[in-house]
């Protein structure tokens, strides 16, 4: 189980291990295949996963990268990307980015870590660098064992539905 005050350990083979298990599992629950569901698996340890944003009367697309560096203890590293590159770079894809400032997720284009790197940060307790970051929090919201990248995909899509305030602007931070 994960842990406020430990960061998590790499292991891209178990990463690799977890996303082999994991989705077959998850695409027998969702009966669909992964073309149906939009979703394109990049690599071994890598998903790309489209999530949508209404604005006004604008439905907005977004890229979710999901990468699985570690075993099953810790959740998936989540970030959105540039749909062109499939990658962030800090201080040019902002825009890509959307504004969400839900009570369990909020989006950070530029958050500076404890240890003074600055990453994308999907403040969220089923993504990685929550966990990284050695971010505090109620033992209630713990990425537990059992849980799956399902967790992930649903905890970001609930803030697209509830508190999505449309799209970073190209030089936000």
């Amino acid at each position: 189980m994960a842990s406020h005050s430990a960061r998590p350990t790499l292991d891209l083979a178990a990463g690799r291990q977890v996303l082999e298990q994991q989705l077959p599992r998850v695409l027998t629950f969702t009966g669909q295949r992964i073309d149906e569901l939009g979703w394109q698996r990049l690599s071994d340890r890598t998903l790309l996963v489209p999530m949508y944003g209404v604005h006004g009367e604008t439905k907005e697309r977004y890229l979710l990268r999901l990468d699985f560096l570690t075993g099953n203890d810790w959740p998936p590293s989540a970030k959105f990307v540039n749909p062109e590159t499939l990658d962030y770079e800090m201080g040019t894809d902002q825009h890509h980015l959307p504004v969400l400032t839900s009570p369990e997720v909020h989006m950070h284009p530029a958050y500076t870590a404890g240890d003074g790197r600055v990453l994308q940060l999907i403040c969220c307790s089923a993504v990685f660098q929550y966990y990284d970051v050695v971010h505090g929090g109620e033992e209630s919201i713990l990425w537990r064992d059992n849980d799956t990248f399902v967790r992930t995909i649903s905890a970001i899509e609930r803030a697209f539905t509830t508190h999505y305030g449309g799209r970073f602007e190209k030089h936000a931070g």
